[in-house]
C-alpha cells in the first residue's frame, strides 16, 4: 500500500462502519464518528469521513459508499449489518462499486472498520479493484473490541496529524 507522502496536500477520505445514526441521516450521533470527527477538527484536518453501509446496497440497489455529505442517502433506513456468508458477496460489490465512484475524487482512502461483514466484503471487493485506485487505499481493521478500534482511530489520526506537520 502506498503511503502518506510529508509535506504533500493530498485530499484525503476516512471510511468509517455505519452506525445507528444512520436512520436519523447522521452517522456523527455514532461513537466512532464523534471521536474521528474531534480528532479531525482537533488536528485541523482537511479529511472526508465516509461510511461502509449495507443500507444503499440491499434497501436501495446503490453502492455501499456513504459520505458525509450524502448520508441522506440512508435516512429512515436501519439495517444491521449481520454477518451471513452469504452477504459477503453481494457487499463486497457494492463496496467495490462505491470506490469506483468516488476514488477520482481523493488521493488517499483509508479504510477503518471493526464489523465482521464488511471486513470481509472489503477484503473481497480490494480483490477487484483496478491497480491505480487499489494504490490510493489503506485497510487496516480490528474485529468486534471496541476499545482496540478506538486506539485504531486515534493512531490513524495522529499519523495523519504528524504527517500534515512534517
Amino acid at each position: 500500500m502506498q503511503k502518506i507522502l510529508p509535506g504533500v496536500n493530498m485530499r484525503i477520505l476516512v471510511l468509517l462502519p455505519c452506525n445507528p445514526g444512520a436512520k436519523y441521516g447522521n452517522y456523527f450521533l455514532g461513537r466512532y464518528w464523534k471521536n474521528a470527527d474531534k480528532y479531525r477538527r482537533t488536528y485541523d484536518l482537511d479529511i472526508m469521513l465516509g461510511a461502509i453501509d449495507c443500507i444503499p446496497v440491499i434497501a436501495k440497489g446503490e453502492d455501499a459508499i456513504v459520505l458525509e455529505d450524502e448520508m441522506n442517502r440512508v435516512r429512515g433506513f436501519d439495517i444491521y449489518p449481520e454477518y451471513k456468508k452469504e452477504k459477503v458477496g453481494k457487499i463486497a460489490e457494492g463496496i467495490r462499486r462505491g470506490l469506483l465512484r468516488i476514488h477520482a475524487k481523493f488521493d488517499k482512502i483509508i479504510i477503518l472498520l471493526n464489523v465482521k461483514l464488511y471486513i470481509e466484503a472489503t477484503k473481497k471487493a480490494l480483490g477487484f479493484l483496478p491497480e491505480d485506485v487499489k494504490q490510493k487505499i489503506e485497510f487496516y481493521y480490528v474485529l468486534g473490541k471496541p476499545g482496540k478500534f478506538l486506539r485504531l482511530i486515534r493512531d490513524v489520526f495522529l499519523r495523519l496529524a504528524k504527517l500534515k506537520k512534517s
